[in-house]
């Protein structure tokens, strides 16, 4: 008789999703197992990684924007300590104006929405003017920067190896069991299961009935010749410093080709904004792709299966994954320990209606 290994959780994907969660729930003492199937693709490894407080032409707050940048920073910070790496830039981001009319239309939007705790206006842009059209001024964002989220991921990952917490495997839906008691997966026994699959959740039999709509992003990676501008540029598209003269350069938005292949289509779409931008010649080093876990409602989705009791999902993060992401971490954890509400525009019961 095969003897069982027991679990208090398994997490399917180790994403930036799994990955966080995975990281939460062995601080909190809780035994569990990590399915990584490395042989499908991530978006998380291939993420520009941005955090922005206010997007859009129309400079819309991002969703629970207190609540987020009242936490993420000091979140990311704490665990570059742990792991002793650096993978979080605060960087800035600075939004040149295009023309006049811009210029006029964005002043009107900062006084409108009370922008003013998160954007100021710059007329002294000399710092940017080698390398970028900035006769105009712009906006700066403190708020703002990027984070290396392969390089967390890899930390996580060591960690989970080293705790006997990583399994590379493909995890096949169709061998999960129902017990009184939990879950059987082969030789593995669980009284919890969670599902953060990214992109690939539409593949899920527990829960493709869910409201998906992944779209496909794609990003450049280039060199520029004496590049010291420290933060991100947007102007339509974004120009992202890595250190030592290179950038990257992105990102396009389609919801049509899902799959992590480069096109030129967004080749050309990206080199077109960038010269339009950029005032100095750069060089492209290589290209990008990956498929963003978005929904419809542009919200994540988490929280307990309508019939699967203890059976959980941790998806939905989208375009702003790295904003949303220690936030709900601790919604869906305070959940699951403590029975606290989730947020209800993210909490998967206003999709139970969907479920048949």
């Amino acid at each position: 008789m095969v003897s069982l290994k027991k679990y208090d959780f398994i997490i399917v994907g180790n994403g930036l999703a799994g990955s966080l969660l995975a990281n939460e729930l062995l601080e909190k003492g809780q035994k569990i197992l990590v399915f990584a199937d490395i042989s499908m693709k991530s978006s998380s490894m291939v993420a520009g990684g941005m955090v922005n407080p206010v997007t859009g032409k129309y400079l819309a707050k991002t969703w629970l924007i207190d609540e987020l940048f009242g936490l993420l920073f000091d979140y990311y910070r704490g665990l570059e300590v742990e792991f002793k790496e650096r993978f979080f830039y605060q960087t800035g981001l600075f939004r040149p104006f295009a023309n006049e009319e811009s210029k006029a239309n964005f002043l009107n939007q900062i006084e409108k929405h009370q922008l003013h705790d998160y954007l100021e206006v710059q007329e002294n842009t000399n710092a940017y003017s080698p390398h970028f059209n900035v006769n105009l001024g712009g906006m700066y964002t403190q708020k703002a920067g990027w984070l290396d989220v392969p390089t967390l991921l890899s930390k996580i990952k060591e960690k989970l190896i080293f705790w006997e917490a990583y399994k590379e495997a493909k995890f096949v839906h169709e061998d999960l069991i129902f017990e009184d008691s939990g879950f059987r997966y082969k030789d593995i026994l669980t009284q919890k299961i969670i599902f953060c699959e990214g992109f690939y959740a539409v593949q899920n039999p527990f829960f493709n009935w869910l409201p998906f709509n992944p779209v496909k992003g794609e990003s450049l990676l280039a060199k520029i010749k004496d590049y010291g501008i420290q933060p991100i540029v947007n102007q339509g598209k974004w120009i992202m410093p890595l250190g030592n003269g290179t950038v990257r350069i992105g990102a396009t938005y389609s919801w049509h080709e899902l799959d992590f292949e480069n096109t030129e289509r967004g080749r050309d779409e990206l080199l077109s904004n960038a010269t339009k931008i950029l005032n100095t010649e750069f060089e492209i080093m290589g290209q990008q792709a990956g498929v963003r876990p978005s929904t419809k409602d542009r919200r994540p989705i988490l929280g307990e299966h309508p019939y699967h009791k203890n059976m959980f999902i941790f998806n939905g993060l989208g375009t702003k994954g790295v904003s949303l992401a220690p936030y709900f971490v601790k919604q869906l954890t305070d959940f699951i320990f403590l029975q606290k509400d989730i947020n209800p525009e993210a909490n998967i019961e206003r999709h139970y209606p969907l479920y048949s």
